[in-house]
């Protein structure tokens, strides 16, 4: 077995091995969304490492690059996400193999650290390997009774309405008390105008403030996910009070059971009408591993949004 840096002629195998692997599940594993997440990521191609048998990949291990700025600092960090190991070879100790030598490339390159959000099966995996346990994101929940059909829109209005928030926004960006994702350009066309798994929705009046969100089906019912929130300085108490009205008649019209809103962005959180319900700590657990920084990491004034964290 040999383990070696993927090449764009394995993506097909790499699809076939994660299906293999993982199933489809709610997310379809494709080329399409394959080459989005880990060849247009504006932060840079992804370092993936493959293990092959005489030509035969049995093992894949993939990070996503990312970047954290904090006032003029910029933390090269990478996200763990695809790995796959086919059925015949678990329990071998190829995914671990993988990742360890996953990060020592990462070292050598000056990758600060790696941060995901494993589910609870992953998890303990993840700890035996260096990883430690930040915590739960705030959750700030909001229950609504509307009743009727569903007629929220089912394509999000075009990008163009909101093309030159988008630059403003990405070229002064502005810098935040803690660490927040890099709003490198291109950053938020690529997050969720080009995103292939689900429509993102957005609310904007195109000069003062922009909300990305999306609608999705579980047990409770029709949720509202809002992963994004951006203002500039022109965003006043009336620019305010036009959003949390537009937020309103889209909860109705899409006949919503709740929205919901998960980050460490409290001011955001405090512009948005979102109800009386305490914010509780029950949004995705989040997990850091230091790569080729001595900081303490776990401690630093970390300012993540959803939009950071779900999906991939």
């Amino acid at each position: 077995m040999q383990i070696r840096k993927a090449k764009d002629s394995d993506i097909p195998q790499i699809i076939e091995l994660l299906k293999l692997s993982l199933g489809e599940s709610r997310i379809p594993k494709s080329e399409a969304l394959w080459i989005w997440k880990h060849i247009s990521n504006p932060f840079g191609i992804s370092p993936v490492i493959v293990a092959d048998l005489d030509g035969k990949l049995i093992g894949l291990r993939a990070f996503l690059r990312w970047e954290f700025l904090e006032g003029e600092k910029t933390w090269k960090a990478c996200r763990a996400v695809d790995t796959a190991i086919h059925p015949d070879f678990q329990g071998k100790g190829i995914f671990k193999q993988l990742t360890q030598e996953l990060i020592e490339s990462l070292k050598q390159e000056g990758v600060d650290l790696i941060f995901n959000t494993p589910n609870k099966a992953s998890l303990p995996g993840y700890l035996k390997m260096g990883w430690e346990k930040w915590g739960n994101l705030p959750l700030k929940l909001d229950f609504h009774f509307h009743s009727g059909k569903n007629q929220h829109p089912l394509n999000p209005e075009p990008w163009s309405q909101i093309e030159k928030l988008v630059e403003k926004i990405e070229a002064n960006q502005i810098p935040s008390v803690g660490i927040q994702t890099k709003l490198t350009s291109g950053y938020l066309a690529w997050r969720y105008h080009n995103c292939p798994l689900f429509p993102y929705y957005f609310l904007s009046d195109g000069d003062s403030y922009l909300l990305f969100y999306r609608i999705k089906e579980g047990k409770m019912g029709r949720e509202l996910r809002i992963t994004d929130f951006f203002s500039t300085e022109s965003f006043s108490d009336k620019s305010a009070k036009e959003l949390n009205k537009k937020l309103k008649n889209f909860q109705k019209s899409g006949n919503v059971r709740y929205t919901s809103f998960s980050g460490l962005q409290p001011n955001s959180m405090k512009k948005l009408d979102l109800g009386i319900i305490p914010i509780v700590q029950m949004g995705p657990v989040v997990t850091l591993r230091k790569v080729s920084t001595e900081l303490d990491i776990i401690n630093q004034n970390w300012n993540w949004s959803l939009g950071d964290l779900e999906v991939f």
